[in-house]
């Protein structure tokens, strides 16, 4: 039953129709060997032309990354493992929407900055292959782990790290470019967003109005919930967030990631890749906490 929801899915979007709205948790793979606690896949991103998808798969100690491409009558291909630098820990993809690059962290050795820690990559999409990974520059890569990263279509980069100020294992942290120094500012995010607790796997809206991670704060529905907050008009964060049910539940729900038109929410449910669309995941923000879901909701 439900590889035929998925299938019909793919087929109504293969043939250019409307694809109905998927309003509760589906499975991206319905096919896939069940995940263990040793295998499980998260953070999906896709990327804005809708055409690639990256995901990251844990094999034990080690961390993959995989990639899906779209074929011609709109199924996807299988998942195949992309061979990027990479000691252990290969991790966190998430397509950027202002340099169309896929972004995700790793621990390869960087040699001429003495760096054996998780830094953040860059990758470009050439054909059906990929280009020459490079990391991005010592004022985002410092000598801790950075990880999680997503950036916005005004190339807001967000990402956690355990360096910095953090006031936790990991907090998130939000770099933009100075054009006129040519190098990266980065700086700390609101009171609100950052806990003694680790949050980490983040994803953002393409136009940067919405912003997603996981946190054991709080109140929760289980171990891990995902949260999220909204950027107003004036360009400041909201307060985070649980996105409560149907995403969250008593189970360990991570690895957001966003579909590149912005209407699907990607995330990993004890480790099995889901879908949902985003209004349907947003219905309900608040609930776990009493707020009413519709409080603060955009007219």
């Amino acid at each position: 039953m439900r590889f035929g929801v998925v299938l019909g899915l793919v087929l109504l979007a293969g043939c250019g129709a409307k694809v109905p709205e998927i309003d509760s948790p589906t499975p991206v793979l319905p096919d896939a060997e069940a995940p263990t606690v040793f295998s499980r896949a998260y953070s999906l991103t896709e990327s804005p032309d809708g055409t690639i998808r990256v995901f990251a798969k844990e094999a034990r100690d080690y961390t993959h990354i995989y990639e899906m491409r779209k074929q011609k009558d709109g199924s996807w291909s299988e998942p195949s493992r992309l061979e990027f630098p990479t000691r252990i820990k290969l991790t966190t993809p998430s397509f950027s929407h202002a340099d169309g690059a896929l972004y995700y962290s790793s621990d390869a050795d960087i040699y001429e900055r003495g760096q054996r820690d998780a830094n953040i990559w860059r990758v470009t999409a050439e054909g059906d292959g990929w280009g020459t990974p490079e990391p991005l520059p010592a004022s985002i890569n410092s000598g801790a782990d950075q990880l999680n990263p997503a950036m916005d279509a005004q190339g807001r980069l967000y990402f956690t790290d355990n360096g910095y100020d953090s006031a936790g294992s990991h907090d998130i942290f939000e770099a933009s470019m100075d054009e006129a120094a040519g190098d990266w500012t980065v700086s700390a995010m609101p009171d609100a967003f950052n806990t003694f607790r680790a949050e980490a796997h983040v994803a953002v809206a393409p136009d940067g109005g919405r912003i997603f991670f996981y946190s054991a704060r709080t109140p929760k529905l289980g171990s891990v919930d995902i949260w999220t907050a909204e950027r107003g008009p004036d360009g400041t964060w909201g307060e985070p967030r649980n996105l409560g049910e149907p995403v969250n539940t008593s189970g360990i729900d991570f690895g957001a990631g966003i579909s590149g038109d912005g209407s699907i929410l990607f995330f990993s449910r004890d480790g099995e890749l889901m879908m949902i669309s985003l209004d349907a995941a947003l219905a309900g923000v608040g609930s776990v906490d009493g707020i009413d879901p519709s409080v603060g909701a955009a007219d």
